[in-house]
């Protein structure tokens, strides 16, 4: 009996004794090899951590120098790199007392940048949105732009590779944009599978109060006042347009146009009705007759008989028509 429960103990503790974890490692910002080995939780125990680059210079194990902990367990270790390392591989190995686990690694693909800096965005003199920004190594890298209008879902667009701007065309300056970008090396230098974080985002339009990086623009703050300006100036103009055509129909009267069916000109006039009518000239002439008295001494002698009597003068008009006297007539009148 004790022998098979000695014999039990064995085969159980063989088989719950759990193997080393799995390690992952990544370059980061081209500073320092990150590796970790708590991706399946805590582990249980402290295990020794070693890593190094296989070259034909140094084959030689090296023990983390500085160990990332959680509860006073080892997670993770933090080792020197310099760039040209990474085309390299890098070998790790776990060991707890008897157990012991080691792997290759290659980072060509697992490298990680900084965030890009120096982020900034500006309406250029073509009317279109500039944003650049700044990344070490970059004609090996390789950008993604993604910017949203007015807090509505992200639109992300590629930059080719060396490239550390980009162009939003037109933008609304009514409508608030917010822009960020990220980077990763490209095919050039040996294509990344991790992008960095993205920037922090920068904003342009209405409502940037949250932009860092971009002064607010002067006409931002002058448009309500050139609003106001421009519609005083506009009824000011509007309320002396119409003054002036007042003073206009009162001092010179607007000219009739003549219409074809007019055949007399008197029509052209404005006439009051009673003074139109009073305007007759069907009367009756008076015809004049002139006397003419020729003396022996000057027969050219002309004179104009005017009457002097009421009588005469009735006479005169009454009568159509006149007798001429002659000269002897005359004298015995």
């Amino acid at each position: 009996m004790p022998t098979r429960l000695l014999l039990l103990l064995c085969l159980t503790g063989h088989v719950f004794a759990r193997e080393p974890p799995d390690v992952d490692c990544l370059v980061m910002y081209l500073k320092y090899v990150h590796c970790s080995w708590n991706k399946q939780g805590a582990p249980e125990v402290n295990y020794t951590f070693y890593g190094w680059f296989q070259t034909e210079k140094s084959k030689e194990f090296n023990e983390c120098p500085t160990y990332l902990s959680e509860n006073n367990t080892n997670t993770g270790c933090n080792l020197p790199y310099t760039d040209s390392q990474r085309f390299h591989i890098f070998n790790t190995k776990l060991v707890h007392g008897k157990q012991t686990s080691q792997r290759e690694h290659y980072l060509k693909t697992k490298v990680k940048l900084n965030p890009p800096t120096n982020v900034t965005v500006r309406n250029g003199s073509d009317s279109n949105l500039w944003l650049n920004w700044s990344q070490i190594k970059y004609r090996c890298v390789e950008s993604e732009v993604r910017y949203r209008v007015n807090n509505r879902n992200w639109a992300t667009y590629q930059v080719r590779i060396g490239e550390q701007k980009y162009c939003v065309n037109l933008p609304s300056s009514s409508s608030r944009y917010e822009l960020q970008v990220r980077s990763r090396f490209g095919e050039a230098c040996g294509k990344s599978s991790f992008w960095s974080n993205w920037s922090e985002p920068v904003v342009w339009g209405s409502n940037n109060s949250t932009d860092t990086n971009q002064k607010t623009s002067p006409m931002s703050v002058w448009t309500p006042v050139l609003y106001v300006v421009g519609a005083f100036i506009l009824i000011l103009l509007v309320m002396m347009l119409l003054h002036h055509e007042r003073i206009r129909i009162i001092f010179i009267p607007v000219v009739p146009k003549p219409s074809p069916k007019l055949h007399n000109i008197e029509d052209w006039f404005q006439y009051p009705k009673g003074l139109k009518g009073s305007f007759n000239y069907n009367e009756r002439p008076c015809l004049v007759r002139e006397y003419c008295h020729v003396s022996q001494s000057d027969s050219e002698d002309c004179s104009v008989f005017i009457p002097v009597n009421e009588s005469e003068l009735s006479t005169s008009c009454s009568s159509s028509t006149s007798t001429v006297l002659t000269e002897e007539e005359m004298v015995s009148v």
